[in-house]
């Protein structure tokens, strides 16, 4: 056996993050790693089909292919979503993909700029200023500041270990 077979997690589940041009990076990085660390396969989607770029806050170009758009998307396919900031047009591709994760009761992510923008389709207007906003079981709960927000999203990733 490689004494590399243990180190990754078998895949639990998978995760939807949507992303559009110039999502931010550093917030899927932080949405998504504790997530991967956890078993969690994250798959990127897009409105959008060919590559879609994004910045670091030191101005690093992060881009993926998407495995699809969001109208492709296999809904039934995905367990979670991932919403990582600043990267949404207000499509109706997008609110359809978050408005179906939200009456399945599926948990939700969303972090930074697309916080305002899920507050509202979730009818949580009073975080729409969070900088974390989660949704699980039906409830919406959110972050505020750099440490509370780096706390929901752990929590995040063990509620959906769990």
């Amino acid at each position: 056996m490689s004494r590399f077979a243990n180190k990754r997690p078998p895949i639990i589940g998978r995760v939807a993050a949507i992303t559009a041009a110039n999502f931010n990076a550093d917030d899927f990085g932080k949405a998504a790693r504790p997530l991967e660390q956890r078993g969690f396969s994250i798959s990127v989607v897009s409105n959008t089909t060919g590559v879609v770029s994004g910045q670091t806050e030191t101005g690093q170009d992060v881009s993926f292919i998407p495995i699809s758009t969001i109208g492709d998307m296999d809904f039934d396919g995905y367990c979670a979503l991932v919403l990582p900031g600043n990267s949404h047009e207000i499509s109706d591709s997008t609110h359809a993909a978050i408005e179906k994760f939200l009456s399945d009761s599926k948990p939700i992510i969303a972090t930074s700029g697309d916080v305002p923008m899920f507050a509202k389709l979730a009818n949580a207007p009073d975080v729409s200023d969070a900088s974390v906003v989660i949704s699980l079981n039906g409830k919406v709960f959110a972050a505020r500041g750099e440490q509370e927000s780096e706390e929901a999203i752990e929590l995040f990733a063990q509620a959906l270990a769990n």
